[in-house]
């Protein structure tokens, strides 16, 4: 684990970590760097609560692109990068994923219902039918 950490910081500060100013920019260099080769590509999103800090992490073992916030109003931006990052490796519009995941609701109730309960579950299921 040390060495992992020696590592994190000769990325950083052999200047291969960039931090853009704005989430525009952020937005925007993601989208580049998704494009030049998609199959490189990684991303990361990382939640701190106590700190309530948002931090996304974009790489292609070349370049980082790190931004963190703790404004709710880049956070909401940085899940609309998220999504189009989710949608453009899924081959589809963001848009078409929202679909798809209303598509997929009435399927996962079904198997939901078709589960197996232990003695708990029926009891209580027993106790709302009466």
């Amino acid at each position: 684990q040390q060495q992992r950490e020696v590592h994190r910081r000769e990325v950083v500060d052999g200047g291969m970590a960039t931090r853009p100013e704005s989430i525009d920019e952020f937005a925007e260099k993601v989208k580049q760097l998704y494009e030049s080769d998609p199959a490189k590509v990684r991303f990361v999103l990382k939640y701190k609560h106590a700190e309530g800090s948002l931090t996304l992490r974009a790489t292609n073992d070349e370049l980082w692109l790190i931004y963190k916030t703790d404004q709710i109003a880049e956070m909401r931006r940085l899940e609309a990068v998220h999504l189009w990052l989710l949608a453009a490796m899924c081959d589809t519009t963001p848009e078409g994923l929202a679909d798809a995941s209303q598509d997929a609701g009435p399927q996962q109730d079904a198997a939901e219902h078709g589960r197996r309960r232990g003695k708990k579950g029926r009891r209580k299921q027993q106790a709302a039918a009466s």
